[in-house]
């Protein structure tokens, strides 16, 4: 026997019934609900005493095809069919205007989308900065959308004279951060007095670039020194809005700038940042390393080092004898220090019966 008759989402019994059982066999008709496609099916009650399956018979209907969303795009990950959601979206600086999703639902028995497409509008910008001394130039004065650049100007005397220097980015443009709220990149320039920096000069050095009889904003100009002298600071200098130049003016020196830097190694004086000539300078090696090379090197009257920087080369262990009486020699190619092993093994086969062992350890397991 079978129990109830069972309750579907998708119909319902022709002709309802509150009889708590059924014999096998008896059968009942449904009838599919609104939404879905129209159509009569029977179940029926099995030996398993259960109902038979009615999942097969009710199709649901399908909603109208969004179309397209002018400057976006729809999202339709599971169809159109009844109960379906999808999603829109806007392009990049487009923003959306409506609801950003639909359902596919049943309404006065016909299936549609809940709700109506939206529309993607430009995201618009506030009108940008005004600046003092100066005005701004775009291709429309009153709008201003997504991706529009404003470049500003600072005002001119007669003759197309110049009054200002502009700091700053010349041009900003129209952007957003949240995809709604339409911002500018950045703040406007300033329209401040001319900029003077005074002729930059540097004993004992040469311009290399940048000649001019006046420097003004942003001017830049390049240096080197005579032959013999070393250049302390920056060889490249700006003409900052304060008129002074930066980095500061480089100073051109009798000496050298610091030896290199080596590996496993290092030089006495380490806390000189320039150093005179005939100063000497004395490399040493870390414990297990030799040094190859000149050590000390001296500041020459070039501003040079008399000699490249020596290197540290790893100690090795003293050589294996290659021969031995009525015996062989087994050990590693090259046995260096420190061994990265705890014990290298030198084996000594002599006669038949006696072994002689020779341990190569390294410096943390000595002592």
């Amino acid at each position: 026997q079978c129990k109830f008759l069972p309750r579907y989402p998708f119909a319902k019994p022709k002709i309802e019934s509150d009889q708590s059982e059924f014999a096998v066999g008896k059968t009942w008709e449904y009838e599919c609900l609104p939404g879905y496609i129209k159509r009569s099916f029977s179940i029926t009650c099995l030996k398993t005493s259960k109902w038979s399956d009615a999942q097969q018979f009710c199709k649901r209907k399908s909603c109208t095809s969004p179309g397209e969303l002018l400057h976006g795009s729809v999202l339709i990950p599971k169809g159109v069919v009844l109960g379906s959601t999808i999603t829109y979206s806007c392009d990049q600086g487009y923003r959306l205007i409506g609801d950003s999703s639909a359902t596919c639902i049943i309404s006065d028995n016909i299936v549609t989308w809940d709700k109506d497409m939206p529309l993607c509008e430009t995201i618009p910008c506030e009108p940008p900065p005004a600046i003092s001394n100066g005005d701004f130039y775009s291709s429309s004065r009153e709008d201003f959308f997504y991706g529009m650049v404003v470049t500003y100007k600072c005002h001119v005397g007669p003759n197309g004279k110049k009054l200002f220097d502009l700091l700053g980015e010349k041009s900003i443009y129209c952007t957003s951060k949240d995809n709604r709220v339409g911002i500018w990149s950045g703040p406007p320039p300033q329209c401040i007095p001319p900029v003077k920096c005074p002729i930059p000069e540097v004993e004992n050095g040469i311009m290399e670039s940048g000649f001019g009889r006046s420097f003004s904003l942003n001017d830049t100009v390049m240096f080197r020194c005579k032959p013999g002298f070393t250049m302390k600071g920056s060889n490249i200098v700006w003409c900052q809005p304060n008129s002074k130049w930066n980095p500061p003016l480089p100073k051109c020196s009798k000496g050298c700038l610091p030896p290199p830097h080596i590996n496993h190694g290092s030089y006495n004086i380490l806390d000189k940042e320039f150093f005179p000539i005939g100063q000497e300078v004395s490399y040493s090696c870390d414990a297990g390393y030799t040094l190859i090379g000149t050590s000390p090197i001296q500041c020459t009257s070039l501003g040079t080092w008399s000699h490249a920087a020596p290197e540290c080369e790893a100690k090795s262990c003293d050589a294996i004898p290659n021969q031995l009486l009525n015996g062989r020699v087994v050990a590693p190619p090259e046995i260096f220090f420190p061994s990265k092993h705890i014990y290298d093994l030198i084996l000594f086969k002599q006669g038949s019966n006696k072994l002689s062992i020779l341990l190569a350890m390294p410096m943390e397991e000595i002592g």
